[in-house]
């Protein structure tokens, strides 16, 4: 490490210090000990080694990494995001390739990858954007990067809600539609308004969610995201209660998948495309808020088998799980506690890395209605493994 390198990780643990102090120090030309304000911000930075090893001599068993500074493959991901914005740089004003292929990446990483694993290239790709549109020498591009704009925003609003933070992902998902009123493009209006009614119905506001729904089929009829939009529809209806509604959604669902049109966005593919198979989840999920409907079970083992394979192209592992909760809620109400047990044998599983706000709140809603089926061991077993699960959701480190 540099000396300048010590004198930054020691400064992240709390305490300010000067280069030229820190070489004083490691080079034992004070011939003294630190302050006691100045050693505990050492040892914190290093580790929780004592100040007397820190500043005796080397001890390579003793070797470790401060915080603050890098890793070698953090290193190395630094070192090829400096070449992205090189080659941005060199690119002609009207070729954003390179953002488009890192956006189409993250599109398809987000359904079946842990979150931390994507929010730092989400947040890279959304400053790399913020800076190319407020450069006075890129005249001419700003429909294009508006639309990068737009949809990265929205995953990073998707991401806020798999963390359980419903108002910062309003926040995010308002912002990346005034993005999209610059892009005039109706498909990202519409999937945009389809992510906020997503963020809506978890967060327990359904008639915001039906609003939501209802603004963005406004903007799309015939695409992907309107079809989006007709299952979300069928939650919000559900939800409120209005099976007859909820079902001519679901039907409307259906209509809609047999004639949409393809958008730029399908060509993205992963979570900026919205698939029948994502549709019969959202269609199980409505049936699930209408206890004792005759049609919840098949509707549910539908969904179930829609997302049996994960090597399909358009598997998510989110998905996979609301499914299963879904067809676990369809045998309780049936009595079939140690069928719904067997449903969710994949879900109780997940790492917790998997374990975003809508698996979780999925899980809940399982155990809300297992708490109105008979009293049995099999209700009491499956009870505890819920409330274990539901313990521990996936948290960020700071």
């Amino acid at each position: 490490m540099t000396w300048r390198a010590v004198a930054r990780a020691i400064e992240s643990a709390g305490h300010p210090i000067s280069v030229a102090h820190v070489t004083r120090l490691g080079t034992g030309v004070l011939g003294s000990t630190p302050t006691a304000g100045l050693s505990r911000a050492m040892e914190r930075a290093f580790g929780g080694l004592p100040i007397a090893v820190l500043l005796g001599p080397p001890d390579p068993a003793l070797a470790i990494r401060p915080a603050g500074i890098t890793t070698e493959m953090e290193a190395l991901a630094m070192a090829a995001e400096k070449m992205r914005k090189l080659g941005m740089n060199l690119t002609p004003i009207d070729d954003y390739r390179l953002l488009e292929d890192e956006l189409r990446d993250l599109a398809r990483a987000y359904p079946v990858k842990a979150l931390p694993e994507l929010i730092n290239p989400m947040v890279t790709l959304q400053e790399s954007v913020t800076e190319a549109i407020t450069s006075p020498s890129r005249p001419g591009d700003g429909r294009r990067l508006y639309g990068i704009g737009a949809i990265t925003g929205g995953m990073l609003a998707k991401a806020s809600h798999d963390l359980g933070n419903p108002r910062s992902a309003i926040t995010q998902a308002r912002t990346a539609l005034v993005f999209a009123d610059h892009l005039g493009d109706p498909a990202v209006t519409a999937w945009l308004n389809g992510l906020m009614s997503l963020i809506s119905y978890w967060d327990n506001r359904a008639r915001d969610s039906l609003e939501y729904a209802q603004r963005g089929l406004a903007a799309s009829t015939d695409t992907t995201a309107a079809l989006w939009l007709h299952a979300s529809s069928a939650r919000a209806w559900a939800r409120l209660g209005n099976s007859d509604a909820a079902v001519s959604a679901v039907q409307a669902a259906q209509d809609t998948a047999e004639t949409m049109q393809r958008t730029e966005l399908d060509e993205y593919g992963g979570i900026l495309t919205f698939t029948p198979a994502r549709a019969a989840y959202y269609a199980a999920d409505a049936y699930a808020w209408l206890p004792g409907h005759p049609d919840a079970e098949r509707v549910a083992t539908a969904a179930v088998d829609a997302f049996s394979d994960p090597s399909v192209e358009d598997w998510a592992f989110g998905d996979a799980a609301g499914a299963a909760c879904d067809l676990a809620i369809a045998r309780i109400h049936t009595g079939e506690i140690e069928g719904a047990a067997e449903a969710l044998t994949g879900v109780l599983s997940l790492p917790r890395e998997q374990r975003i706000g809508g698996i979780i709140k999925s899980v809940q809603r399982v155990a809300a209605a297992l708490r109105t089926a008979d009293t049995s061991g099999a209700r009491a077993d499956l009870g505890d493994s819920l409330e274990a699960f539901t313990r521990s959701p996936l948290v960020l480190a700071p």
